[in-house]
């Protein structure tokens, strides 16, 4: 499986400072133009246009979050094609795309009123859709699987959709469970297996490795490590393995042979946002991208034009509350949105 989606922008250049950097970024840009806390990213490609879909809210656990979606045709001028809203906070969308129509899930957290004189809270998360058939006409809302589970992120393979979902609610339970699912319509979901029910495991993102197994890459607890898992034929069976790095909110791409993981990781006891390859059981670090605070839950895609290179170039998309280009925060707690171009290998050195 590969991803044949692109995204681009003409933008300011930066690159990784190491002299033997694995990877450099070639240039990004922020696209979030408005107050708030805007975050949760992710990026395809439909018929022709490029797709961004990211949350937009006062605060990253404000209850007014809502799905912001937007859409260039040639990659310089943007337009909003469409804004998702319930009457929880929306939340974590991810696309899905066929040759038909292009999906955004995304999870709902239900409100709860306090008592006495407490503010309306968060209760429990169900998953929600909308899908479009020409990315300006959305169907109606319609929630999925059960509530208290979260189907993070959303795979098309072989004509069938899979996710991992997890356990989600409030209070956080002693133990979560992740599950795989499967559907045929993206609508209705069934369960394939579990998983684990151990390691506190939540956010993930899958593949299907040959006809006989499935693989995932999932978040821990907190600050712990990544673990991978490995289905095997049955799809039933799992085992697991700890990685070598904390990964939140992990996103795979794939070019031939090798996979490419971006998430949330760590520098220096700071959370950033980076780039690994996954080499057996080891994530090779290749590139930290600009960013502070709150930050990352990135999209990654590779670039089509980079298939018969030595080398894939990525487009990417991530939020940080530290301005990527200035290095100061964003104002009153807020966070922008940012898209780039990576590539492998260290930055040209710039003639003077």
């Amino acid at each position: 499986m590969r991803s044949l989606i692109a995204f681009a922008l003409i933008t300011l250049s930066l690159s990784a400072s190491a002299d033997d950097a694995e990877a450099h970024l070639v240039w990004s840009k922020k696209l979030s133009d408005t107050p708030g806390h805007h975050a949760f990213t992710d990026l395809a490609l439909f018929k022709g246009h490029y797709y961004l879909c990211y949350r937009v809210g006062t605060g990253h656990v404000s209850m007014d979050g809502v799905i912001q979606i937007r859409r260039s045709k040639d990659l310089k001028t943007w337009e909003d094609c469409g804004t998702i809203k319930t009457i929880g906070d929306d939340r974590d969308p991810h696309f899905a795309v066929t040759n038909q129509q292009i999906y955004v899930f995304f999870g709902v957290w239900d409100t709860i009123h306090g008592e006495g004189t407490r503010p309306i809270g968060r209760n429990t998360v169900r998953s929600h859709m909308v899908t479009s058939e020409d990315g300006e006409t959305w169907s109606r809302v319609q929630a999925l699987y059960e509530p208290g589970w979260w189907l993070w992120r959303v795979r098309h393979i072989e004509d069938a959709f899979y996710t991992v979902a997890y356990t989600a609610l409030r209070p956080v339970p002693e133990y979560r469970e992740s599950r795989l699912l499967r559907s045929t319509d993206g609508v209705q979901w069934d369960l394939v297996s579990t998983i684990t029910k151990e390691h506190m495991a939540g956010e993930a993102d899958l593949w299907k490795r040959d006809e006989e197994s499935f693989a995932v890459i999932s978040r821990t607890g907190s600050n712990k490590a990544a673990r991978l898992f490995s289905s095997d034929a049955s799809f039933r069976q799992w085992e697991d393995v700890a990685l070598n790095a904390m990964v939140h909110s992990p996103v795979l791409a794939f070019w031939y042979e090798r996979i490419f993981v971006a998430g949330r990781g760590e520098e220096a006891g700071k959370h950033v946002t980076k780039v690994w390859e996954l080499e057996g059981r080891t994530l090779k670090e290749l590139v930290t991208l600009p960013s502070g605070g709150d930050n990352a839950y990135p999209g990654l895609l590779v670039v089509p034009e980079s298939l018969d290179e030595e080398n894939p170039r990525f487009y990417v998309s991530w939020y940080s509350q530290t301005d990527a280009t200035s290095g100061e925060k964003e104002p009153n707690g807020g966070a922008g949105v940012y898209v780039g171009e990576i590539a492998l290998g260290a930055a040209p050195e710039t003639a003077e």
